[in-house]
Formats: C-alpha cells, sequence, structure tokens
C-alpha cells in the first residue's frame, strides 16, 4: 500500500514526504510519489483524508482504568457536593443491595461549589450499608461509614507510614483518606474487578484511545492479576494498542523478594506487550496538596508534604534495580521529592551506570531546581510528563501559591538542560487527547479561562509533537522500531485534520483525529 498526502515523518533523513510505501505492518519507504511507485508499481494507492504523523503514544495512561471507568459511575466533572451526593444517590437508587460500589471522583475541593471535599457524613444519608468508595485515583479516597466500620476504621486507627486518616474536632475519622497507604486501608478490602470485566474495560479503552490517535501507552502502576490480563489479551491477540505494562512496587517485601515474584510476567517478544519499568510512589500530588516540597504548603505550618516511600527503602530498591538491569519509573511531583530521587540514583549510578536503563520520573511539575534537570540530563533521566495535568491543576496551585505557579511544570527548562520529554496525560484523571495535551504545551493555558500560566515555559510546536512520538517511544523502549515514520520502522500512523506543527493555537484545538492505523491496520476511522 502507498499511502499519499501530507505526511510529517518525525524522521530527520526526511521530515516531510508525499508518498509512504507500507508492507505488512512496516514502513518501505517515503518520499515523492514516483519514486515510491517504482519501488511497487502495482502497490495501491490509498489517499491520506488528513496530514499523516507518526502514531501517537501516551508515556502515562492508566489503560484499564479509563475502561472500567466507561463502564462504572464517575463523577469527576460534579460542581458540587450536593452534585456528588445527589449523583451517587441516583445510581445507588437502580442498584438495590449493592455490596461494595467503586465510584471515579477525580474533582478537587477547588472545583466545588462549597470549596472542599465530600465527606461521610454527606454520603451517608444515600447510601445506607452500601461500602462506597470514591477513588481519587489511588493517592486519596474518600468512603462513608459502611466502608469505614467494614475496614475496622475508627479514631483509635493509626495514620499508615506515608498516609492520613483525616479526622474531625472530636478525633472521628471524617472518610476522607490522604494518600495512598491510607487509601489501601479501604481499597485492599474491595473485591477485585473479574477477569472478565477487565478483559471488556481493556477492549473498551482501546476502541476509545484509537480514536485520540493513541497507537500505544505506557500503563504504570499494574497489579499481578492486571497484568496477567495483558499477558492473556497478547496471547488472544486481542491487545492493539502497543503497551509497557509496568508493575507497580511493593516496598513491604525486600527487593529480591518483589522481583522475583514478577518472573512469571516477563519475557514477551513483540511489540504489542513489553514489560517495563516498575513504578514506585516516592509523594503526594500538588492537586490534593501532598506534594513533597522544600517550602511549606500554605496555611500549614510546618507541613512540606508526604513522603510516601522512605529514603533508606527507596534507595535499597534503586541499588537493587541497578545492578540487576530493571528500569525504574518514579512519581515525584515537588521539588524536594525530585531532588532526593535523583540523589538516590545518582548514589546507584555510582555503582551501576543506569543511563541504558532509561530510569524516569514522572510528574515533577512543582518547581524543580535547575540542578534537579541538570543531574538528570547527566544520568539520561527521562522525564514523563503531562500537559493536562498542568491545565487542570494549574488554577488551584495559583490560588494556593500565587506568583510562584508562574514556575509550574517548567517544560522549557528541562528541554534546555537536554532532559528527553515523554508526553502523556495520566489519563482518565486529566483530558487523553494527545493534541490537547500539545495545544496545551505550546499555549501554557490553564482550565477556568484564557488565562496563560509560565509562558516563558511554552514549547515550539515541534518539540510538543516530540514528545507524543520520539520522546514517548524513546520512553517505551520502542524508540528502534516507533516514534517516527522512517524505512524499517512500524507502520503506526495518525490522520488529523490539521497539521501539528503548521497549525496555529486555534486551529490545533479545533483538530480532530480522522484515521488511526497500528501495524498497517486501520483500528480508527472517524
Amino acid at each position: 500500500m502507498i499511502v499519499r498526502g501530507r505526511i510529517r515523518t518525525m524522521d530527520d533523513a526526511r521530515p516531510l514526504a508525499e508518498a509512504m510505501l507500507v508492507h505488512g505492518d512496516r514502513v518501505v519507504a517515503t518520499g515523492d510519489l514516483a519514486a515510491v511507485r517504482e519501488l511497487d508499481p502495482s502497490a495501491r494507492v490509498d489517499e491520506a483524508r488528513g496530514v499523516v504523523v507518526p502514531g501517537f503514544v501516551d508515556a502515562h495512561l492508566h489503560t484499564l482504568v479509563v475502561g472500567l471507568e466507561r463502564r462504572r459511575l464517575t463523577i469527576s466533572d460534579a460542581g458540587s457536593v450536593r452534585e456528588v451526593v445527589e449523583r451517587v444517590r441516583d445510581w445507588l437508587a437502580d442498584r438495590p443491595g449493592l455490596d461494595w460500589a467503586v465510584v471515579g471522583a477525580h474533582f478537587h475541593a477547588e472545583d466545588l461549589a462549597e470549596g472542599r471535599l465530600p465527606n461521610r457524613d454527606d454520603l451517608d444519608p444515600v447510601s445506607g450499608s452500601t461500602a462506597l468508595y470514591l477513588d481519587r485515583r489511588t493517592h486519596d479516597a474518600i468512603v462513608n461509614t459502611a466502608a469505614l466500620k467494614r475496614c475496622g476504621i475508627d479514631r483509635s486507627t493509626p495514620d499508615p507510614p506515608g498516609g492520613t486518616i483525616e479526622r474531625d474536632a472530636r478525633g472521628e475519622p471524617t472518610g476522607v483518606l490522604v494518600e495512598r497507604p491510607a487509601a489501601d486501608l479501604v481499597f485492599s478490602h474491595v473485591p477485585p474487578v473479574d477477569r472478565d470485566e477487565l478483559h471488556a474495560a481493556l477492549a473498551e479503552a482501546q476502541t476509545y484511545l484509537h480514536g485520540l490517535g493513541i497507537v500505544g501507552g505506557a500503563e504504570p502502576g499494574l497489579s499481578p492479576a492486571e497484568l496477567a490480563v495483558y499477558q492473556e489479551a497478547w496471547a488472544r491477540g486481542t491487545l492493539t494498542l502497543r503497551t509497557l505494562a509496568m508493575p507497580l512496587v511493593d516496598t513491604a517485601p525486600a527487593p529480591e523478594e518483589f522481583l522475583a515474584g514478577l518472573g512469571t510476567v516477563t519475557g514477551f517478544g513483540d511489540e504489542r506487550l513489553r514489560i517495563g519499568p516498575l513504578k514506585v510512589y516516592f509523594d503526594g500530588t500538588g492537586g490534593f496538596g501532598t506534594a513533597l516540597l522544600s517550602r511549606e504548603w500554605p496555611g500549614k505550618p510546618g507541613y512540606h508534604g508526604t513522603q510516601v516511600c522512605s529514603t533508606e527503602t527507596f534507595q535499597a530498591l534503586v541499588d537493587h534495580c541497578a545492578a540487576r538491569g530493571w528500569s525504574l519509573a518514579v512519581h515525584t511531583v515537588g521539588d524536594e521529592a525530585v531532588r532526593i530521587v535523583l540523589d538516590c540514583f545518582q548514589q546507584a549510578d555510582r555503582r551501576h551506570p543506569i543511563r541504558d536503563l532509561r530510569f524516569s520520573i514522572m510528574h515533577a511539575y512543582l518547581w524543580p531546581s535547575a540542578d534537579s534537570m541538570a543531574l538528570a540530563a547527566r544520568l539520561g533521566v527521562v522525564l514523563s510528563t503531562q500537559p493536562s495535568m498542568h491545565w487542570r491543576v494549574g488554577a488551584g496551585i495559583a490560588d494556593r501559591f500565587g506568583s510562584a505557579a508562574e514556575g509550574l511544570a517548567p517544560l522549557r527548562a528541562w528541554a534546555d538542560a537536554g532532559v528527553c520529554l515523554a508526553g502523556g496525560s495520566d489519563g482518565p484523571d486529566f483530558p487523553m487527547s494527545p493534541l490537547f495535551g500539545m495545544w496545551q504545551a505550546r499555549t501554557r493555558r490553564i482550565r477556568g479561562g484564557d488565562g496563560v500560566l509560565g509562558a516563558h515555559s511554552a514549547l515550539t510546536p515541534a518539540e510538543a509533537l516530540r514528545m507524543w512520538t520520539l520522546g514517548s517511544a524513546y520512553y517505551c523502549f520502542a524508540d528502534e522500531v516507533r516514534g517516527s515514520l522512517a524505512p524499517g520502522k512500524l507502520a503506526d500512523w495518525v490522520e488529523v485534520s490539521a497539521d501539528p506543527v503548521d497549525a496555529g493555537d486555534d486551529e490545533l484545538a479545533a483538530a480532530t483525529v480522522l484515521r488511526t492505523v497500528v501495524g498497517g491496520r486501520e483500528v480508527f476511522a472517524a
């Protein structure tokens, strides 16, 4: 097949082409139509409906949750506590006698008219005996009294290391559980989603994501059961989204004990599924006010954020992985978290160089220092960044920190320091369209108006596109076969209504995906 149209290849040897020859799942050649025709005169010509670019790769995407939340109640767009309660009430009314209910609830306090999160006092009157778990994407959770009682959580329950049970003036739990260790006190009791439901969720998510032009993604933080679903989908041939599956680290056992348990999920040999870096949480988040900072959080004297994993435990994990060739991807939001994590990386690097392992830090958007950026570049550490997250949380950070918020997500400085930027969304918490992410990286717009936050940190259009192509392919250890449309690489491409590089900001904001192709096979057509 010959694809004819405006083709932006992201291949330095031929950045633009008018034709691309594809045999099977590979690109054979790009160039002008006459030259490409000579290579295969019998090939049919497929007229592209838009500008052709390499297929988008999301470097931080919770694919299974995307599918699950399209199949369960999700109230992340609620505008008030009252709306949260009413929607939960109406949903439960149609499901009498439900034992447990998990609800997607990725809002922040500033999103709600009351300026606060709901608590168990709000939820109890509409939930009754159903144990209710409002999921704020593994970091935080909001639960009702029924859930607290089933899990044995009361005023005498101590805060787990790295987490907080929010309490009222009387010392009673409010139902708000801050950071993963606290949320896990309840989530560990939630009945697991069965295998068939996970397969259905994966299928639904793939269809949706292909419609956004996404051909592959890295899914960080998978449990053994979730890894098994990917393994089964790969074996059945139903996995169309090229996936880097990243196991979630349990820091309770010794590193060697945890890694030994991963032996049964390694060894995939094609580009559909790879078992990738280990995901570990190090601090909290900016939107929830728990990221580990060198400065105090406003209104919380002495509070610098939450360190979820101790430095000693983390250093042992880093050392073990570096010595044995495992890569690590670390959730770090605040500048102090970034500093500590990179210092641990540097300590390990002195004994076992880590550059080829492509260690990475995820997020890192609250005031990382120039020294940290320089160290990341020296070590070959990749930054997994999510511009749609910055769009989502920017206003809240500005409300808390004032003019200091201008330094939010300094992508320009990271790029100038020589750090590889891998674009992603952290979906479904945040908008998942790569085109939207590129628009935000270029414009620095934030939700809630036409405001621009940190215009000096904007990327160029070409840099923004690179994040979701070559940058994310590198992050996924797939840069040899993905990220550009060059001879020998996989035939993964997207047809877009506007050129992501030449289009103006408004044109890019209105652009749509017309077709998505994975391995030469169409997986989405508008």
